[in-house]
């Protein structure tokens, strides 16, 4: 599926997951699309990380939790795609994967750097020994009896067991019985879904291409990063949700694009800019991004002359007043989720304080730019006008 006008349906589910003492510990990622034609694992699984790392709220999503994903053959050849932090996530090898010295290679680098490994029990399978060897736990079907001489081998390699499939209580008392750590399924809890509106595909293609390039290489430049970014709001928002993360440790939440670049680093950016391009539900006009850039820079110029203003804080107030519109989200709900300054909000929600004032000039400018406040000379509005013109045609020119 390709083009500018398709939409997509996507729904993903987090299944609780329990430890011996019914604490929900983990969560277990499940993920459908809509569209029974599109077959196409590697996309599929980047909607359902991109919407569960990068789009829900983190308290809404796992809060102190870890992530159990079952990667598809083709992701786990994909390293550099690997969600993080490895301490955070499981990760799953599905059933009915074929497993191959090759695949055994990849589990063995994957368990190199740090993340844990949960496999289907491979009884009786000619890949047994490789798969234990690699495993940190085992999922056990307890839909049918329990092979208890099979799980007590199990638990004396020092493997952790994840029952999953409990029929009933006294399954579920044998389970933990038997030593079982952790409990999977609809038994204990009803999985929270979360569904995703239908969008259109990304319209600037180019752009992500030339980030793309320019992420991978051996000199990447923050600045031309910084750039092209600006023009992907998706990213934008993405990577201010990410950084803002507990994982990071940041104290205060921060709006500033090029501080949350260096916060995650080149390798998280290239993950998330990876997963989100792959899920290919990027929403975006180039003309309302060239809008969007203008009323920034004009903000940014507005503000330079005042001390008590933040310039990058009035080119995010600027840019962000669109971001709505460039999302094709509404604004309150995006505000509720972007981790922008009190400041800033209060300037977006109601035009107050000295940034909401500078957002208003400008909203008054581009309506009726042949009328000037008597506070601010028509000269130096034309030229903040003008100059924000240049920057922009300069940026997505050269980009």
């Amino acid at each position: 599926m390709t083009g500018q006008g398709v939409t997509e349906r996507f729904t993903i589910a987090l299944h609780p997951i329990h430890d011996a003492d019914y604490r929900h510990v983990a969560d277990r990622l499940v993920y459908q699309h809509h569209d029974d034609a599109d077959e196409d694992p590697v996309g599929h699984m980047a909607k359902a990380l991109s919407a569960v790392l990068y789009e829900l709220d983190e308290h809404q999503r796992l809060a102190a939790r870890t992530l159990l994903i079952e990667l598809p053959g083709e992701w786990l050849m994909r390293p550099e795609l690997l969600p993080t932090p490895p301490e955070k996530v499981i990760i799953g090898v599905p059933a009915g994967l074929d497993i191959t010295p090759a695949v055994i290679d990849r589990l063995e680098r994957i368990a190199e750097r740090h993340y844990r490994i949960a496999v289907p029990d491979p009884q009786g399978h000619p890949m047994e020994a490789a798969l234990l060897a690699v495993a940190d736990i085992v999922v056990i079907d307890a839909s049918g009896p329990l092979d208890l001489e099979r799980l007590h081998a199990l638990k004396g390699r020092g493997l952790r067991l994840l029952a999953e499939h409990i029929p009933d209580h006294a399954r579920l008392e044998q389970c933990l019985e038997v030593g079982c750590d952790l409990i999977n399924g609809r038994y204990l809890s009803q999985p929270h879904f979360h569904a995703t509106r239908p969008r259109g595909r990304h319209g600037n293609r180019a752009a992500q291409l030339r980030l793309i390039n320019e992420l991978y290489r051996e000199d990447a430049d923050l600045l031309r990063l910084h750039d092209l970014l600006l023009q992907m709001p998706h990213l934008h928002v993405a990577i201010l949700h990410r950084a803002n993360a507990s994982h990071f440790g940041q104290r205060q939440p921060s709006s500033d694009l090029r501080r949350a670049m260096q916060v995650l680093g080149l390798n998280e950016l290239r993950r998330l800019v990876m997963t989100m391009s792959l899920a290919s539900d990027l929403p975006s006009s180039r003309i309302t991004v060239r809008l969007a850039l203008i009323r920034g820079f004009m903000c940014q110029n507005l503000a330079e002359p005042f001390r008590n203003i933040d310039p990058e804080d009035a080119f995010t107030t600027g840019l962000f007043s669109m971001m709505g519109a460039l999302l094709e989200e509404d604004q309150a709900t995006l505000l509720a989720q972007v981790p922008l300054s009190g400041a800033i909000q209060r300037a977006l929600e109601h035009h107050e304080g000295p940034l909401g004032a500078i957002l208003a000039l400008c909203e008054e400018h581009e309506h009726t730019p042949g009328e000037t406040p008597p506070d601010h000379p028509a000269e130096r509005l034309q030229a903040c006008y003008l100059d924000a013109l240049e920057k922009t045609a300069a940026l997505m020119g050269r980009l």
